[in-house]
């Protein structure tokens, strides 16, 4: 039988099962990862404030999603993590980490939840998802651990509920239990007859909660949240304000501020990184590291003039060439503009650099530059 290839296929981009509400909201949509999602609703600044003030819900369902299982399952995610599962509750929290390869570099940052010694889940970035799926069998196959790694992307849908009134509202839907979560706890629950995992996580530097459930639910179950959230001023929030929230709390994005090839030293996310351990992958190469210093290191910057600057805009001191910029947004919250960025070993005391071929002044800053304290995220200071 001949077999006939459509030379003239387009790519396919994928839909999330939110994404009649975004058409309904009236949402200018992009595409990211092969995945069509919105981009802004309203205007990036008014959906990061309300956001700040009072709440938003997010289509996060195209971020990659995992399981582990087996009786192995414990062992394999201790290899794969630099982080340390000892250090959280089993059943009852999530813990940030990264996934690094045996040179050091950075594969994904994710966040695992430990919901018993044979499975764990854990969110990939969306752009990460197709790497970090191969990546994670070729270090079983190495290890020859009895364990089953199924990408579940497709059947759980995710949704993120950020601001500081997610409380009164996630209280409304899921009862007075969930005022006793703290940062990172987790509870599996139940939202009519739809199984839910609820996460006390978020991307935004806001009190927020994230739902993770079947997914031929996610329609109804968005409908049924904005509903609910009405009294509470909830509105959708696009992926413009959602890069512009995380950017003023300074967390780093996989693919922007970091790669494969950048360390979490470099990155600023050292404290991931548990030696203690009796081994994980990276470990040595991460050590050799941590003996000699690095190269590179991520700052922050403010940027005066409010000049709008390009991913990987040169960083100058005199002729010399310092580092770069990775990440710039204006911050509604703070009326000013932003910035990421890495300066080399050498330049780290330098309060000013100039950018680009315009020499535009950038002026180094301490971060986060929103909530420094964290005290936000943890619900302890709504009012800051």
């Amino acid at each position: 039988m001949a077999t006939v290839t459509n030379v003239g296929a387009p790519a396919f981009a994928r839909v999330t099962p939110y994404y009649q509400h975004h058409l309904r909201h009236g949402a200018q949509m992009m595409e990211k990862g092969g995945w069509i999602r919105p981009a802004v609703y309203t205007s990036i600044e008014e959906e990061v404030r309300n956001t700040r003030e009072h709440v938003g819900i997010i289509d996060v369902h195209s971020m990659g999603k995992f399981e582990v299982l087996g009786k192995d399952a414990f062992a394999f995610m201790q290899m794969v993590m630099t982080n340390d599962l000892n250090r959280i509750k089993r059943g009852e929290q999530g813990i940030y980490t990264c996934l690094c390869n045996d040179e050091g570099g950075i594969v994904d940052d994710v966040v695992v939840y430990y919901l018993n010694d044979e499975r764990f889940y854990f969110i990939t970035n969306t752009v990460s998802r197709d790497r970090v799926g191969p990546w994670l069998n070729e270090v079983k196959a190495r290890l020859n651990h009895e364990v089953e790694i199924v990408d579940v992307t497709n059947a759980t849908a995710y949704l993120a509920i950020q601001g500081p009134k997610s409380l009164q509202l996630m209280t409304d839907l899921f009862g007075e239990e969930i005022q006793k979560l703290n940062y990172f706890d987790m509870l599996q629950t139940d939202l009519g007859n739809v199984p839910v995992l609820l996460c006390r996580t978020g991307y935004t530097g806001e009190l927020g909660y994230e739902l993770n459930y079947p997914s031929e639910y996610a329609y109804q179950v968005w409908s049924h949240v904005e509903e609910h959230g009405q009294a509470y001023h909830i509105k959708p929030v696009g992926g413009g304000a959602i890069q512009t929230l995380r950017s003023e709390k300074a967390y780093r994005s996989h693919g922007t501020d970091m790669t494969e090839v950048t360390n979490p030293f470099e990155a600023g996310i050292e404290w991931t990184v548990r030696f203690n351990k009796p081994a994980f992958i990276g470990k040595e190469a991460l050590l050799a590291i941590k003996e000699s210093g690095v190269e590179k290191k991520i700052r922050g910057f403010e940027i005066p003039s409010g000049a709008l600057l390009e991913k990987g805009t040169p960083l100058f001191t005199g002729e010399e060439q310092a580092g770069y910029l990775t990440t710039c947004y204006y911050s509604p919250t703070l009326a000013k503009t932003i910035a990421l960025g890495y300066v080399v070993r050498g330049a780290w005391d330098v309060q000013q650099f100039q950018a680009g071929t315009e020499r535009i002044a950038v002026e180094t800053t301490p971060i986060p530059f929103y909530d420094p304290k964290g005290l936000r995220v943890k619900g302890l200071d709504q009012a800051e």
